[in-house]
């Protein structure tokens, strides 16, 4: 795939590049600051546009000019409260969706395959409609953003996965190229919408089963930064047919001897 990535000098976006490349994806990066590009990832890298992640026209434009068949978007930070300053989540992914749907309505072909990232308290709680956000209100501008995606048809306008992310932990101190062998979505299990691998331990004691449900079990979600960016790398050769298009998707790492 022709994949458009946004935030590649990030924490995030800086493994999402090698992953990409790894999976035989050509990669466009749209950057603020060309220059915090790490020299060694230049040559991996398609073509390297300069504009802002909230910029509906620099966006659109990438992905017509470059023939992009999906995107993935690293940009953004969302604030662990309502309170203070916060930061420009919720434009950056109101943006990139509506420059994707854009883009491929001009082309007249199909939606673009999109991958966005969210937090884990995004995922569905024990008690559904309920999100785990409703018991743990923190990163409330997640909510925020999944509202703007989920007004987008996944199957004819945006063909969007969400990723909804606990604790990323960096298996390395920097991103190499390729990645190590360590680094794999086969370390992974994933789910639609609700965390992986959820135990009903806590959940019957009356009023406070649901709270002590999850926050007994929240700590157990921390997936390596590397082995997540492949698994959305690896998702991504699937094209829209991922069993994921239009899903909340939660990761675990795999028990050991599975």
């Amino acid at each position: 795939m022709k994949v458009l990535l946004l935030g590649a000098t990030g924490r995030v976006g800086s493994r999402l590049l090698p992953a990409l490349v790894k999976h035989q994806h050509s990669v466009v990066v749209l950057v603020r600051s060309p220059n915090k590009l790490p020299p060694h990832a230049s040559s991996h890298i398609a073509a390297t546009i300069t504009g802002s992640a909230t910029d509906v026209a620099t966006i659109k434009s990438a992905i017509l000019d470059h023939n992009c068949d999906a995107v993935v978007n690293a940009a953004g930070l969302a604030s662990m409260t309502s309170f203070g300053k916060q930061g420009d989540l919720t434009k950056i992914i109101t943006a990139v969706a509506e420059a994707a749907a854009a883009a491929a309505k001009e082309r007249g072909g199909p939606p673009l395959r999109c991958w966005f990232m969210s937090g884990w308290a995004m995922l569905d709680s024990p008690k559904p409609p309920a999100v785990i956000m409703d018991y743990a209100p923190l990163f409330p501008e997640h909510r925020k953003t999944f509202d703007v995606i989920k007004q987008y048809d996944a199957r004819e306008q945006l063909t969007w996965s969400i990723f909804c992310a606990s604790t990323l932990t960096p298996r390395f101190e920097s991103a190499s190229f390729p990645p190590a062998e360590s680094c794999s979505v086969d370390n992974l299990v994933a789910k639609a919408d609700s965390p992986p691998a959820w135990s009903s331990s806590w959940s019957g004691v009356p009023l406070i089963g649901t709270y002590l449900n999850i926050f007994t079990q929240a700590g157990n979600y921390k997936t390596p930064l590397e082995d997540s960016a492949d698994f959305i790398a690896a998702d991504l050769e699937k094209g829209l047919g991922s069993d994921f298009v239009g899903k909340r998707v939660g990761l675990k790492l795999k028990e050991k001897g599975i």
